[in-house]
């Protein structure tokens, strides 16, 4: 039965107080566990409205029953950045009284569950207890610890952003790789890149970093499906876009057993799937203004001229 709960954040002034909307489906520890978020950099509104049209799916499938696993899902993941502006305009990517990335710095408890492990404890248990012993020093401190104990013991982890200018890709950790053709598919991604400890601890690797560390350390445990979902860039809300993309997510959660229906046929995954490393950024060789002769997605040559 679907049900919202709000979470209280810490005080970050006198008289002020904010919250996390989250919202549950199925029954609790149903499997597949799984766990969305939308908008940790509170700048890339699209991800928001990606999720919330996938909410409606979601609200629609469990008023039918047809939840099977556990969904548990925060539409705004980030409500201190989304009152962060600056002249008017909103910088949801960094905090504005210190700079810091609001998906950069989360907890890595992996020493932690390790000795824990040691001891006999669940993974999970381990996970949440290492989690319980942090005392945050600031609100968005708070925000990221709230987030990562709700996504603890989730077997699929979707964190939905989008870039300043992009189409649609995927990050995600190399040995997911094939399996993760079926939402690489469905989401029509031109690109897959593998990411693992790419620094600087952003959500979805720190989510998957205590099951690495324990396999590391000869523990048999499961290696969550975490992935970011880069909704193409941060003015793409046309509603065609949105509409699919919650569609896509949706047909993957039918995919995975999550929720009971037919997916239907699995589009093939016909892009380039590559290490991180495999990217590059060009650097123009003079100040200027930067006039692009080539659209986005363009396949190029060594050589060709993409910009003036």
């Amino acid at each position: 039965m679907h049900h919202k709960e709000m979470i209280d954040l810490a005080c970050h002034a006198p008289g002020t107080q904010r919250t996390i909307a989250v919202h549950r489906f199925g029954e609790p520890d149903a499997r597949p566990k799984v766990y969305i978020q939308a908008g940790i950099h509170a700048d890339e509104l699209p991800a928001n409205l990606v999720a919330s049209r996938l909410l409606r799916h979601l609200v629609a499938a469990d008023a039918e029953g047809r939840i099977t696993g556990e969904i548990t899902m925060v539409p705004l993941a980030n409500p201190v950045g989304t009152d962060n502006y600056q002249s008017g305009r909103l910088m949801g990517r960094n905090l504005s009284a210190t700079g810091q990335n609001f998906n950069r710095g989360f907890n890595d408890v992996s020493q932690a569950v390790v000795a824990r492990l040691k001891n006999g404890e669940t993974i999970e248990n381990a996970i949440r207890a290492s989690l319980d012993e942090i005392q945050p020093r600031d609100e968005a401190r708070n925000l990221q610890l709230q987030l990562q104990k709700l996504a603890v013991g989730a077997d699929i982890v979707l964190d939905l952003h989008t870039d300043s200018e992009a189409e649609l890709h995927l990050y995600l950790d190399p040995d997911h790789w094939p399996q993760a053709a079926d939402l690489a598919g469905l989401l029509g991604v031109p690109v897959v890149m593998f990411a693992r400890a790419s620094g600087d601890n952003p959500f979805e690797e720190t989510c998957a970093a205590p099951y690495l560390a324990a396999r590391a350390a000869g523990h048999d445990v499961p290696l969550p499906f975490t992935t970011v979902i880069e909704l193409r860039g941060e003015r793409d809300t046309q509603p065609a876009n949105t509409e699919r993309d919650a569609a896509a997510i949706f047909k993957f959660l039918i995919a995975r057993a999550v929720v009971d229906g037919n997916a239907g046929d699995i589009p093939a995954f016909t892009g380039i799937a590559a290490d991180f490393s495999a990217t590059d950024i060009l650097r123009s060789p003079a100040a200027g203004i930067i006039s692009f002769r080539l659209p986005l997605g363009s396949m190029v040559e060594p050589g060709d001229v993409i910009a003036d």
